[in-house]
């Protein structure tokens, strides 16, 4: 992990901005239906949570005062592309410090007037630095869970101490029902149950279809067990509703990497894209084919047993008989790379193998290495990330998320 000691850019960083309120917290409870990820994490009273604010502090105060306000900004902001935007930028900015890079901010181009999030430079070269970020995962048709939001966090103000409540959707509406609209009937629905009269059983709960204004959703009444009833931070929806569809991180990474690919021309220096990819189900194989092509079999219809892999050539490198998009000099991908999880979560650097300017810098990250035929081969770090970060490996713990006792 060790670089030999380059002179390290501080930037203009005397700002007072904080990321968090200056408050006292006192609500320990799980993050609810509808709550942003910005408003969760500034009022959450547990040890765990507490460390990672100080933490993302701690590198806020090195973003220079020029563009502080802008990211802080962002980063309150509760619409999650432009909150998780925001603290992708700040991970970056912190991640090449850390690695004893100079990060300049929003550096000036020649040719254009766009600004690159980053010009990164050490010791062998430099190199520009966007970051974007994909929403992207499965895609059930007839969903929509920004509406579905408004059900969710409805029931979840439901008075029901004893019972856990499943949902499945069946008609997803245009309309917006009263909150009391929903709590109104549930809560009349579960008077009448008796939890210690209820199999606590998946399939043999009790169920009730509703249907305010054009919604129609079936509820799954469990029981609370008896020790449990009473404890605070209790989640009415305890289960639901199920997504089934088709994946669409390719896609929507491919999309990614074409809306940035042009936007600062065709820079005489290496351009790097660097992509947090928030599905959670996405993976190397994902990213492959949206970087090289996706796999199929190819074979002799009169001999289909002596087939092979290949890959295709529709990719955002390789398409048809030419390599594409050249001016991009690598892509870096962090998968599910939360302020929580970078202790244990790499970004992963892809270089482009035909590209006009390759990323010759070296990064002292885990990579992926394709030849001309799409062929991938990967190499991992053998140190951990809360090392390259100087963490403790369990950090933010040892501590649960939601034990407050501890250190209180």
């Amino acid at each position: 992990m060790a670089r030999s000691h380059w002179s390290v850019h501080m930037g203009d960083v005397a700002h007072c901005l904080t990321l968090f309120n200056e408050i006292e917290r006192t609500d320990p409870c799980p993050g609810r239906y509808g709550e942003d990820s910005f408003s969760f994490l500034d009022r959450i009273d547990q040890v765990f949570w507490a460390r990672v604010r100080e933490e993302l502090e701690r590198w806020f105060s090195a973003y220079p005062a020029k563009d502080a306000k802008d990211l802080r900004n962002r980063f309150r902001d509760k619409h999650p592309a432009r909150h998780f935007a925001a603290w992708w930028e700040l991970y970056l900015h912190h991640l090449f410090r850390q690695l004893q890079f100079r990060v300049d901010v929003h550096p000036a181009l020649s040719d254009v007037s766009a600004r690159p999030d980053f010009r990164i430079s050490g010791p062998d070269g430099s190199f520009l630095l966007e970051a974007a970020t994909t929403f992207s995962g499965i895609v059930d048709e007839g969903r929509d869970g920004t509406r579905e939001g408004w059900i969710l966090a409805a029931i979840e103000r439901v008075d029901a101490p004893d019972f856990y409540l499943g949902i499945e959707f069946e008609r997803v509406g245009q309309e917006r029902p009263s909150v009391r609209e929903i709590v109104k009937t549930i809560e009349a629905w579960l008077s009448d149950l008796d939890p210690d009269a209820i199999d606590r059983s998946l399939l043999n709960g009790p169920k009730r279809t509703f249907d305010p204004r054009d919604w129609i959703f079936e509820l799954t009444a469990l029981p609370v067990s008896p020790e449990s009833r009473g404890k605070p931070c209790h989640r009415v929806l305890g289960f639901g509703p199920m997504t089934t569809g088709y994946v669409n991180d390719v896609r929507k990474l491919r999309a990614t990497l074409d809306r940035k690919r042009s936007k600062y021309g065709n820079p005489s220096e290496p351009l790097v894209l660097a992509v947090l990819m928030m599905s959670p189900v996405v993976d190397n194989e994902d990213i492959e084919q949206a970087l090289l092509g996706q796999i199929s079999w190819s074979f002799n219809p009169e001999e289909p047993g002596d087939g092979e892999w290949v890959r295709q050539r529709n990719g955002f490198w390789m398409r048809g008989s030419e390599a594409q998009a050249m001016q991009i000099s690598a892509v870096i991908t962090g998968t599910g790379l939360m302020p929580w999880s970078v202790t244990k979560i790499w970004p992963r650097v892809w270089p482009n193998p035909w590209a006009t300017y390759p990323l010759e810098t070296p990064l002292p990250l885990p990579t992926a290495l394709a030849d001309d035929r799409g062929s991938v081969t990967y190499e991992d770090r053998e140190y951990s990330p809360a090392k390259m970060l100087n963490l403790p490996g369990d950090w933010p713990g040892p501590e649960g998320p939601f034990e407050r006792s501890t250190g209180k």
